[in-house]
C-alpha cells in the first residue's frame, strides 16, 4: 500500500514538472511566434540593444519609449523616414506600461550598454504618477538586482514581490496575462473587448498640489538616471482631450527638464482619436509629423549631438 502511495506521487510530481516545463518553454519558444504583440516587443527589444555597441559615424539615436499611447500616436516607418539620415529613431512600445517600468527599464538598458544620444518618454499624467508595473516588465525590462529596489519603489508586500522575482526567471509566469489574454482574443474576441473595456478605468489622482510635487520628483529621477548615463532625456506629453496633462509641462518647467507637448492638449477633437484616449491613423499622422519638427529643432540647437 506505502509503495503504490508513492509510485502514485512520484507520477503525480513527475506529471507536474512535465506540465509545468511545458508551459516555460512554450511561454520562451512558442508564444512569441504566435502572438503578434509579443513578436512586436521582442523585435523592438532586438533592435535597440543591437545598437548598443555605438560607432563613431554612426548618426545621433534617439529612443523612443512609451505603451499603446505611443504606438497608436507614432507613424513609426514615417518619422524614421523623415529623421533619417540625420537621426537615427528606435522605438521601444510595451502596452500597459508606467513611468517605473520604464525608469527601472532604461537602468537595465543602460547598464546593458545601450546609449542612444536622447531617450524620449512618452506618458500621460496618470501613468507618470503611477505605483504600479507591468506583470511581464520584471522579465522584459528589470535587472535582478533592481527587483528589490522595484518593490520598495512601488510599496509591494511580500506576495506581490514574489510574483515580482518569479516574473523575472520564470518566462510562463511573466507572460501568464499575455497568454490569458490572447487566448481571450481568440476564443471569444467581444468578451476580451469588453474585459479590456471595463479594466480600463481612469486613476484616482490626488489633489493638483501632490501632484505637481510628485511629477517633479519623477521628472527629476528619471532626467537625472539618463544624465548619469551621458543620455539626454526628453519627457513628451501626448495629445489629450481635456488639459490634465498640462501639469507635467509645469513641472518640467519648475524642474527645467525638457518637457514637450508636440500637441497641445484639446488641439485635437475626438475624430482623431480611436477610443477618446489612443489616436487614430489620422491623429498620428499630425503627432508624428510634430514630434519630426521638435527634434529636428532640438537637433538644430544642440540637443542631439
Amino acid at each position: 500500500m506505502i509503495r503504490a502511495v508513492r509510485v502514485a506521487t512520484a507520477c503525480l510530481l513527475t506529471a507536474l514538472i512535465l506540465v509545468l516545463a511545458m508551459a516555460e518553454l512554450g511561454a520562451r519558444y512558442v508564444y512569441p511566434r504566435v502572438s503578434h504583440l509579443e513578436q512586436r516587443i521582442v523585435g523592438d527589444e532586438r533592435e535597440v540593444t543591437a545598437r548598443s555597441v555605438s560607432l563613431e559615424n554612426d548618426p545621433p539615436s534617439v529612443l523612443l519609449v512609451g505603451n499603446s499611447l505611443l504606438l497608436h500616436a507614432l507613424a513609426y516607418p514615417k518619422i524614421r523616414t523623415d529623421l533619417a539620415p540625420n537621426i537615427h529613431a528606435v522605438r521601444y512600445v510595451i502596452e500597459n506600461t508606467d513611468y517605473f517600468d520604464w525608469y527601472y527599464g532604461l537602468r537595465r538598458l543602460f547598464a546593458e550598454g545601450v546609449r542612444p544620444s536622447k531617450v524620449v518618454l512618452c506618458l500621460n499624467l496618470g501613468q507618470t504618477l503611477s505605483h504600479g508595473v507591468l506583470s511581464s516588465s520584471p522579465r522584459h525590462l528589470f535587472r535582478a538586482g533592481d527587483l528589490l529596489a522595484v518593490s520598495r519603489a512601488t510599496g509591494m508586500d511580500t506576495t506581490q514581490t514574489s510574483n515580482l522575482v518569479f516574473s523575472h526567471f520564470s518566462a510562463f509566469y511573466a507572460a501568464r496575462e499575455g497568454i490569458r489574454n490572447y487566448v481571450l482574443n481568440i476564443a471569444d474576441p467581444p468578451f476580451a473587448k469588453e474585459l479590456n473595456r471595463l479594466a480600463r478605468q481612469p486613476p484616482v489622482l490626488p489633489s493638483e498640489e501632490e501632484m505637481l510635487q510628485e511629477s517633479r520628483a519623477r521628472l527629476r529621477d528619471i532626467d537625472k538616471l539618463c544624465r548619469d548615463n551621458g543620455v539626454q532625456f526628453v519627457f513628451v506629453v501626448p495629445p489629450a482631450l481635456t488639459d490634465r496633462n498640462d501639469l507635467l509641462l509645469k513641472a518640467g518647467t519648475l524642474e527645467g527638464i525638457d518637457v514637450d507637448a508636440p500637441i497641445a492638449s484639446r488641439s485635437l477633437g475626438p475624430e482623431f482619436f480611436l477610443d477618446r484616449f489612443h489616436l487614430n491613423e489620422k491623429g498620428a499622422a499630425v503627432f508624428t509629423e510634430a514630434l519630426v519638427r521638435d527634434l529636428r529643432a532640438r537637433s538644430r540647437i544642440g540637443g542631439i549631438s
